[in-house]
């Protein structure tokens, strides 16, 4: 590997190389993979730390400079998370003959090497480890990884675990946990539970936080709509009756709230006489 790193057009070669440390066949130990990872995240480094000194040059106004500031060059031998994440993990992962633990072992080995290094790692390598845990069921692992932010917290990471509720229904809460801990803004949560059509999730939420009794009803019933689930807007629709009733002694909506479609659908499928009727005192 250090003969490759010093050669013209290696980049090829060197994932090849890894890839090729990763089959059956050839399989490399643990300690031999780790090193390999070592000196590619070295080279890697090193040009970031150039980058990023060129970029503050610049911007302390010192690219007039003489003699005048040369942007670093980005060689062959540099081999970024994307590249490594694109050519040797993902097709890696896939393969099915390969022991799930060695699997995971390598993945988290990657990503120690790039902390090692102080190397932000990307989301995707995150959600790489994720996805593989859960295809082995290995749901305790994952709990680990997160409760000892071995996997950094990111937006996207937050979506996948969401997305991971019916299979593991901890991953729903440990997802808010880590939306929570990146200061995301109460509403920035409800508008990603929504997204990931997680109604009652993001109504649970809002009330955890008593925030139900200014939401839009017309987001949530929208959202509820789209699921195709007529048993959750109908759940999501008495919500809202009963929040009118409690706040203006009326069950019915305003024209305000545009819920007229909603209504309309509701009285289609469940008929009128399931409306709520105002409470008199």
């Amino acid at each position: 590997m250090d003969f490759l790193l010093q050669r013209k057009e290696c980049k090829a070669v060197i994932l090849s190389v890894c890839s090729q440390m990763l089959t059956e066949s050839d399989r490399a130990t643990l300690p031999v993979i780790a090193t390999v990872f070592d000196k590619l995240n070295h080279e890697y480094k090193k040009y970031l730390d150039a980058e990023q000194s060129y970029t503050m040059a610049v911007e302390a106004g010192q690219s007039r400079s003489n003699p005048p500031l040369k942007r670093p060059v980005r060689t062959q031998a540099v081999v970024d998370q994307s590249d490594v994440y694109t050519h040797v993990l993902s097709p890696f992962v896939e393969n099915k003959e390969m022991p799930h633990k060695f699997v995971i072992a390598v993945l988290m080995e990657y990503i120690r090497s790039l902390n090692q290094f102080q190397i932000t790692v990307q989301h995707y390598l995150h959600e790489l480890v994720i996805k593989t845990l859960v295809q082995h069921n290995l749901f305790y692992m994952l709990h680990q990884f997160l409760q000892y932010h071995v996997l950094s917290d990111s937006k996207p990471l937050a979506c996948l675990l969401l997305s991971l509720e019916s299979f593991y229904p901890p991953a729903h809460q440990l997802s808010l946990d880590m939306l929570k801990r990146l200061s995301t803004a109460n509403d920035e949560i409800v508008e990603v539970l929504l997204s990931k059509h997680q109604v009652l999730a993001a109504l649970r939420f809002i009330r955890g936080i008593g925030g139900h009794d200014n939401i839009s009803a017309r987001k949530f019933l929208d959202a509820a709509k789209q699921t195709d689930d007529v048993m959750l807007f109908y759940t999501i629709f008495r919500f809202f009756e009963q929040r009118n009733q409690r706040l203006r002694g009326n069950p019915n909506f305003t024209p305000g709230e545009h819920c007229e479609e909603h209504v309309a659908f509701f009285k289609q499928v469940f008929g009128e006489q399931a409306l709520m009727r105002p409470t008199t005192f």
